[in-house]
């Protein structure tokens, strides 16, 4: 559903009206009690959709969730917009698929976006690039803890007792000197190879944890994990667990941290990879009822 918006000014408030394809009723929002949604047209904003996902974020106290888990540094004297406005800002820019930091320009004179989230709060690419500068690597520590807490918040209201998690790699391209970004032969650019677990059940993120880009896929992933299982145990409802990954994961020190938190798993192996790596799957069997599913096919993993 595409939305579009005006925004009609009067002597005492400013109103943002979306206008959509399909029948819209009147909407008014939680988080700025001077926006209704209605659908009588106007003046057009191609961003007008962030608004109902502000309003999403209002109703699960996103802002509340991010001043507990994030202590961004900030040593300004003067300023406009908070640490947690420009990371709620640079949030919105992701998921409205802008590529740059320079659209941050742009919707400083979008009208739409103005009277929703405030003139003030919002902030120019300059004021971007300076946020991520001051960002050290206990402020990733709690974007994972973030991460996790939205996550907690939906399976706390869904009663969700059943988790299959995925976990992966992936890569993130940089461009210029960024730090400790490196080159990586499987995807043959440089940036950086994050580890992430997904639970399939929900769809939702679990947790991410950033590394270089020459770090291999299932490195210390037993260490990475574990945080994820504890997590869960500590949920008010009873749990039940599997884990899968691939043969980049395939390492004794995984299928013990799995064992000792009563996980079920599977790893997705191929046939090649099984017949280089026979003697160590044999010992891993030995250690304690790994189940393995191996792809019936001669394809190289």
């Amino acid at each position: 559903m595409r939305l579009y918006a005006k925004v009609e000014s009067t002597k005492t408030i400013t109103k943002a009206r979306l206008h959509t394809i399909s029948t819209l009723t009147s909407l008014s929002l939680q988080c700025n009690t001077n926006v209704t949604v209605t659908a009588d047209g106007g003046q057009l904003s191609n961003d007008a959709g962030l608004v109902l996902f502000q309003e999403f974020l209002h109703r699960i106290n996103f802002r509340q969730l991010a001043n507990q888990c994030l202590k961004l540094p900030d040593q300004r004297r003067f300023w406009k917009a908070s640490m947690i406005d420009i990371f709620l800002e640079k949030l919105l820019l992701d998921v409205a698929g802008y590529l740059h930091d320079s659209s941050a320009n742009d919707w400083q004179r979008d009208p739409v976006l103005a009277a929703t989230l405030g003139s003030s709060r919002l902030v120019s690419q300059p004021s971007l690039s300076r946020f991520f500068k001051r960002l050290e690597d206990a402020d990733l520590d709690d974007f994972r803890k973030l991460i996790w807490q939205v996550a907690a918040l939906a399976f706390r209201l869904s009663g969700q007792s059943r988790f299959v998690l995925d976990i992966d790699s992936t890569h993130c391209d940089t461009f210029g000197n960024q730090e400790r970004s490196a080159f990586n032969a499987h995807y043959m650019a440089y940036g950086y190879h994050p580890q992430v677990v997904f639970d399939q059940e929900s769809g939702l993120l679990l947790d991410a944890l950033m590394r270089p880009g020459n770090e291999y896929t299932g490195k210390e992933a037993d260490k990475f994990v574990e945080t994820t299982f504890s997590r869960l145990s500590a949920l008010p409802q009873s749990t039940s667990v599997i884990i899968r990954n691939d043969s980049g994961f395939a390492a004794p020190k995984f299928y013990e941290m799995c064992d000792t938190h009563g996980v079920d798993f599977l790893v997705y192996m191929a046939l090649a990879w099984c017949a280089r790596k026979r003697a160590r799957l044999k010992t891993t069997r030995c250690a304690g009822g790994v189940n393995i599913v191996i792809q019936k096919t001669l394809l190289v993993d």
